[in-house]
């Protein structure tokens, strides 16, 4: 299952959702405490999905298997893609990477591939993702988000991707 705190591309998630979640939280937080944040987007998101993970994650995660699974692998194989400027086409270069953004599958797919980031990171919109902490002084805060950061470094590492410094 998809968790609740991604808001993009599913029905009735928007940007706007997503922001008032923050606020929401960060509002629950102030008891007098320090509040931080670190805000983090993921490089090249779409275009970086590793589809062996996505579809293990899929048939063991999510439980999707048979025909839809066989679907979803067929839509996955043997992509390719090029880039449009001004009218202009460059040629057709194969893509054995990514979850083809440009479709209505693409994205579902994405989201899916991040539904096992940590849970220590909270909201995601798409691929951007934001880790919130508060404590009784700034060190507390600060050990919060790097223990945040730290998980969100480790599942970029296991899943390929990169974090956009």
């Amino acid at each position: 299952m998809l968790v609740s705190s991604q808001f993009a591309y599913l029905s009735n998630r928007s940007t706007t959702q997503a922001l008032i979640t923050l606020i929401e939280s960060i509002k629950n937080l102030i008891n007098g405490e320090t509040i931080g944040a670190v805000f983090f987007d993921i490089s090249d998101a779409f275009g970086s999905v590793n589809r062996c993970r996505l579809l293990y994650k899929l048939d063991k995660d999510f439980g999707i298997c048979g025909k839809l699974f066989l679907h979803i692998r067929s839509f996955l194989d043997h992509r390719q893609a090029r880039l449009k400027m001004n009218n202009i086409f460059c040629q057709w270069i194969d893509s054995d990477i990514g979850t083809s953004a440009g479709t209505q599958l693409g994205p579902l797919l994405f989201v899916t591939y991040l539904h096992d980031v940590p849970r220590c990171i909270s909201p995601k919109f798409a691929d951007d993702l934001v880790a919130l902490a508060a404590g009784a002084n700034p060190e507390e805060v600060e050990k919060k988000l790097q223990f945040a950061s730290d998980q969100l470094a480790r599942w970029v590492k296991r899943e390929e991707m990169q974090i956009n410094v």
